[in-house]
């Protein structure tokens, strides 16, 4: 088969294509970060009030559970992506996200309906699961292939922003819900409010996500005739080390974004004694920081390249995310603030770059799959556990500072692998088909600019 590679100036790089793979995750991560938000209450509601711990940790495990799916949702969409289109996957997987979240708002409670009321959580939470398993990874497949080279880092860097500026959506939209009713009203439905907003946000990212076209690598991939009969299979048996990278790093991500994004407000408010507004003001203020740390990572790992960067992060985490707590354990609202604004910029090269890294390993072919099913695995045990683990070891060591130590664990054993096997990837073309080499075992785990990895991809994209 003839070699052919697609120069930047072939790609679809408008506005158009970066806003609408930001903003259909955006709104589908709304729906996803508004539980972590309103977890307190949502343990009141639907579980029984005698042991408000026990309610807590149910509803965390309810959280978890739901993550379950996020690998078959990694599977499906990730099949649809590969083979008919990535527009397609990401389109339907709105749809789902929108439809669960609002069927959250409309629940009966425990005092209604009694144990039916958290199983129809749990159907809920795992449908949301497979919906985002089939959202992130492919988003970032999409909008890497949609980048120049030398910007990839950059614009994929807006889908990590795009999935973690929900959380600050939801505080906006909980808080004047909260300011504005008594505790009475706001448990007895006013929690209700936000999921509700699922639907018009879906249909919003629906109608962008329909406008979206396919990625020119991806059309000439399936012009070129090299798409396997299924993805994931010829992924797993091809690109196994690399998978085995990206989950490394993902669950680096998975584990200490998850502990800022969807346990620091339950932190604060039941371990700090801040209230409920204050803690969703501080946790909002800290991750729109993250977010421009995140905007900046990528942007660095276009310039310096993706290894660096997420060392950087990586270290860091393993150096202050103890610190991080103890500042947020002085008993000031200012310290609170800052050490969650020193936790999320440590997470935050990390954040930032991994998307890109995870979608540069994989062949056109197998990348909406293999990217997928890393992403999903790791989120799986490290993401839906976060928020539980944490918890729970908060009321069995009685320390605070337990969560920081349990993501910089994970961040020094991800670290040490990712510094011994990760090659830099920063600059190189996307390959179109499965490298014939990896196919007869010898997988190099990655490729730089210059390590003559060029002459190993027989089906590139050219001009």
């Amino acid at each position: 088969m003839t070699a052919t590679a697609l120069t930047p100036a072939g790609r679809p790089t408008n506005r158009r294509t970066i806003f609408g793979a930001a903003a259909g995750t955006l709104t589908e991560y709304y729906d996803f970060a508004i539980y972590g938000l309103l977890a307190p209450t949502i343990a009141s509601q639907f579980f029984p009030e005698a042991d408000p711990t026990a309610a807590l940790l149910s509803t965390f495990v309810v959280f978890a559970l739901g993550f379950l799916f996020r690998p078959l949702g990694g599977f499906v969409f990730g099949y649809v992506g590969d083979k008919f289109g990535r527009t397609k996957a990401l389109t339907a997987a709105i749809l789902l996200m929108a439809a669960t979240t609002t069927a959250i708002g409309l629940l009966p409670t425990y005092t209604s309906v009694g144990l039916l009321s958290p199983v129809l959580l749990l159907i809920c939470r795992c449908l949301q699961s497979v919906s985002n398993g089939g959202e992130f990874a492919g988003a970032t497949s999409y909008l890497a292939e949609s980048a120049p080279d030398n910007k990839r880092a950059t614009y994929v860097s807006a889908i990590t922003v795009s999935s973690a500026i929900p959380a600050v959506l939801g505080a906006i939209v909980i808080l004047p819900v909260s300011v504005l009713l008594d505790d009475a009203a706001f448990a007895a439905w006013g929690w209700r409010i936000p999921f509700l907003l699922g639907a018009p946000l879906g249909l919003i990212g629906l109608y962008v996500r329909l406008r979206l076209a396919e990625p020119e690598v991806f059309t000439e991939m399936k012009a070129a005739g090299v798409a396997p009969r299924n993805p994931l299979l010829t992924g797993i048996r091809t690109q196994w080390r690399k998978m085995l990278l990206v989950f490394c790093a993902a669950a680096v991500t998975a584990s200490s974004y998850y502990i800022l994004n969807s346990y620091m407000v339950t932190y604060t408010e039941t371990k700090l004694g801040v209230s409920r507004d204050a803690s969703l003001f501080m946790n909002s203020t800290a991750i729109v920081i993250f977010c421009a740390a995140v905007l900046l990572g990528g942007r660095a790992a276009d310039r310096f390249g993706r290894r660096p960067v997420i060392m950087t992060g990586l270290v860091a985490l393993t150096a202050l995310g103890v610190p991080a707590f103890l500042l947020m354990q002085t008993g000031h609202l200012v310290g609170v603030l800052l050490g969650q604004i020193v936790f999320g910029l440590c997470i935050a090269p990390v954040s930032g770059v991994v998307p890109t890294l995870s979608a540069e390993l994989f062949p056109t072919s197998v990348r909406y799959s293999c990217n997928s099913m890393s992403y999903n695995l790791a989120y799986t045990i490290f993401a839906g556990t976060a928020p539980f683990v944490a918890a729970w070891l908060v009321a069995l060591t009685g320390l605070l500072i337990s969560p920081a130590v349990y993501a910089s664990s994970i961040a020094l054993i991800a670290g040490l692998i990712i510094f011994c096997f990760l090659k830099e990837t920063g600059g190189t073309a996307l390959e179109q088909d499965v490298d014939t080499a990896e196919l007869h075992g010898n997988n190099e785990v990655s490729g730089s600019p210059h390590d003559g990895r060029e002459q190993h991809a027989p089906a590139r994209l050219q001009s």
